[in-house]
């Protein structure tokens, strides 16, 4: 179930700032959500989501690597 319409993009973010490691993205959330530049309820939905979306991006670019640099150009 897609609760966002507007996933992609902040899987974008969330997943750009998961990344870097600088951040637990569970016991340092808040942080996290500043660096994400998404709301809690955008950043919980896509922690609740997760699998999801990325099984998604998988089936849908091949890899999440290949979903990264797609999006890497649209710079949200």
């Amino acid at each position: 179930m897609i609760v966002n319409e507007d996933w992609k993009p902040n899987f974008y973010k969330y997943e750009k700032v998961r990344r870097t490691g600088r951040y637990n993205m569970i016991m340092e959330a808040n942080q996290a959500i500043k660096a994400c530049g998404i709301t809690s309820r955008e950043y919980r939905d896509i922690i609740l989501n997760y699998n999801h979306y990325k099984r998604y991006v998988e089936a849908e670019y091949e890899s999440v690597d290949k979903f990264m640099r797609k999006y890497k150009k649209c710079d949200f």
